[in-house]
């Protein structure tokens, strides 16, 4: 899925001036208000706080200023100094910037902000630190009880039929199984506002109890373990129509000039919110097949391999795609309309397999040179991680009626064809973020799929960060960092990354599993110093649990055993806490420029350990590796001097490698 846009309001960081929205006290002198006004616009925070400490004591009632140095606070991601500052703009009366205020405030006020964004009717848990309230339906839908771990699905034989004038559906699916456990009760899921017409386990019909969307079923007889069954479910209804798809999930109901043009995603809602299966990320079919009955004169497209084409004679044609391949439930999709095909081949060390793309005829020109740059792509994150994993379904593009979303084979690729591309700060011009996201996705969340929503991260956190090192690749490493930076302006430390297990967490909501998880990437690769080391663990990983089920453990026995360091410390601070790692700094910097820095890490648990950078009178970068003991650095003849952080990242500087990290910082004495 692709990264929803967040209500980061960065823009106020930089350049923000004592001219704007109020004027500076007559205490302030016009050349006092330019000088500052300089600073922040050349990112020089620490001289515009020296100035700013000097004028507060003598205008304690001027909100404007509390809040200018608590922005000039945020861009050295002094997080704590800033809320105090821009509590303390408020409570003097300043109003103009209430919005940030509460932002950098309030988890409350964030929380509800995303709520807002993403158009989710929730209510909000305080006791969970302003996670979402976990209702009975979440641990029926994220837990594992024993009516799930009894059987093994692996196989899926879906038929639906689409009926766009009354937006319903009906269908059919066969779960085939094999019992794990001996059991006479079953568990598979269909949200309830659907109306089940009949349950049968082999041949024959039986009863049913539903809660909320589980359905459980009692067995005749008892199943024993090793048996083969199948359980075979038919129903009707409308399905939920998403409020902001993908990251609010259902169908969409699109037309094109009085045509039809339908999707539905469903990632963190769920599979059953349209087809019967059994709804837990932790167990995929072997393989697929899906039938899609849609009207007469319009395509059917679902994941994998286009088998057949069938006119049923009533007014529909039915369309049978096969995955080959273990998938996803809420990768499994269907997308109606008027498409145009057309194809290519891509040749790998492996052999060929074709590449697929299905457009709506209006765009055909424009998306035959957007997806120009699909191959190269694809080849960069082989060289990455290894041959695309799907190769006997090919892979596949598909016009959406929604942004994008990572169905495995036949990725949701929205009709703007790179315009949003335009807008994203420090991208590379050549390639369009959504397609290398979600292309990303079919290595990260397709083949390596996680076993429980707590652990989305690493679907999002790993795509992310392989979005940053196509950029490496593509054009070195200068544009690497200036994603990294990107990816670190936009991280919230709302919640923790890994989320709580069982209950199919909305990880989704604040956005730090896509760019906190790249940074910890990011992090973690600095820490190691090793770029041999770090890309062979990240293949290794990859190429491990392919098609598997992996957790956070996972990766993380995988890096110990790697790299034969304690990183516990690190990983906890990065996944499970929600906020980073803070650098305590002190600094005397006399006039004759001599700089004593001293610096320890802090919020941490006593092994922790990161480098870090330090900038010279705006040219020399230097790297730094801190601990939890106090260190202290000197250089001559400095002028002035910062912490090299994302609000501060200048492409135009040589930054060392494997230096430049995402952390707070605390500055007491200024």
């Amino acid at each position: 899925m692709r990264a929803h846009a967040v209500l980061i309001l960065l823009s106020v960081y930089v350049g923000v001036c004592f001219s704007q929205n109020v004027s500076a006290p007559n205490s302030v002198d016009q050349a006092s208000v330019a000088r500052i006004d300089g600073y922040l616009k050349s990112g020089d925070y620490l001289s515009a706080l020296r100035e700013l400490n000097y004028f507060i004591p003598r205008n304690p009632t001027n909100g404007y200023l509390y809040y200018v140095r608590g922005i000039a606070n945020l861009n050295l991601n002094n997080r704590s100094a800033a809320e105090k500052d821009l509590l303390l703009a408020r409570q003097t009366g300043y109003r103009e910037g209430e919005t940030i205020i509460d932002y950098f405030t309030s988890k409350r006020a964030m929380a509800e902000m995303f709520l807002k964004n993403l158009k989710l009717d929730a209510e909000l848990d305080s006791a969970r630190g302003f996670k979402i309230r976990i209702q009975p339906s979440d641990t029926l839908q994220g837990g594992i009880r024993p009516e799930r771990t009894c059987y093994d699905v692996f196989f899926y034989d879906l038929s639906v039929k689409v009926i766009p004038e009354n937006q319903s559906i009906e269908g059919s699916n066969t779960i085939w199984f094999t019992t794990i456990s001996g059991t006479r009760r079953l568990q598979f899921d269909l949200f309830p506002n659907y109306e089940i017409t009949s349950v049968k386990l082999d041949e024959s019909t039986l009863k049913y109890d539903r809660l909320f969307g589980a359905v459980f079923v009692d067995t005749e007889k008892r199943l024993e373990p090793g048996e083969k069954h199948s359980l075979t479910v038919t129903y009707r209804g409308k399905p939920r129509v998403a409020p902001k798809a993908p990251w609010n999930g259902g169908f969409v109901w699109d037309k094109e000039k009085g045509r039809y043009h339908i999707g539905v995603a469903c990632e963190h809602l769920g599979a059953s919110s349209w087809w019967p299966c059994k709804d837990h990320l932790s167990d995929k079919p072997d393989s697929m097949r899906i039938n899609l009955q849609v009207p007469a004169g319009y395509q059917g497209i679902s994941n994998g391999n286009l088998r057949s084409v069938k006119d049923l004679g009533n007014m529909y044609t039915n369309f049978e795609w096969f995955v080959s391949y273990p998938i996803n439930t809420y990768n499994v999709t269907l997308y109606i309309g008027d498409f145009v095909n057309f194809t290519e081949e891509y040749s790998n060390s492996l052999g060929k397999y074709n590449i697929d793309y299905y457009v709506l005829p209006k765009n055909l020109e424009k998306a035959k040179k957007y997806y120009a740059q699909t191959k190269e792509i694809i080849k960069i994150y082989e060289d990455l991680f290894g041959e695309y994993p799907f190769m006997r379904d090919g892979a596949a593009m598909v016009e959406a009626p929604f942004a994008g979303m990572e169905h495995q084979g036949a990725i949701a690729i929205g009709g703007d064809y790179g315009k949003e591309n335009k807008k994203m700060e420090m991208w590379p011009e050549k390639y369009d973020y959504l397609l290398v996201h979600e292309t990303g996705h079919e290595w990260w969340g397709n083949a390596v799929a996680i076993g429980d929503m707590a652990d989305a991260w690493i679907n999002e956190g790993f795509t992310t960060f392989a979005e940053c090192l196509l950029a490496e690749k593509a054009s070195g490493y200068t544009d690497y960092l200036k994603m990294i930076a990107s990816k670190q302006r936009s991280i919230n430390n709302l919640y923790p990354v890994v989320g709580e297990r069982n209950i199919n967490e909305n990880t989704f909501l604040s956005g730090d599993i896509y760019n906190k998880g790249a940074a910890m990437l990011n992090n973690l690769r600095c820490i190691l110093d090793n770029d041999s080391l770090f890309f062979r663990i990240i293949k290794d990983y990859y190429n491990k649990y392919k098609f598997r089920i992996t957790t956070t453990e996972d990766f993380l026995k995988l890096v110990h055993e790697y790299s034969g360091l304690d990183l516990d410390d690190f990983f906890r601070k990065f996944l499970y806490d929600a906020e980073p790692p803070v650098l305590f700094c002190t600094y005397e910097l006399d006039n004759k420029g001599n700089l004593k820095f001293t610096y320890q890490w802090t919020k941490t648990g006593p092994k922790f350990t990161m480098p870090f950078c330090i900038c010279l009178n705006g040219k020399e970068v230097i790297r730094l590796n801190g601990t939890t003991s106090s260190q202290t650095f000197r250089a001559e003849k400095v002028k002035s001097f910062n912490i090299l952080n994302e609000n501060t990242f200048n492409e135009r500087l040589t930054v060392p490698r494997n230096a430049f990290t995402y952390y707070y910082t605390s500055w007491p004495m200024i």
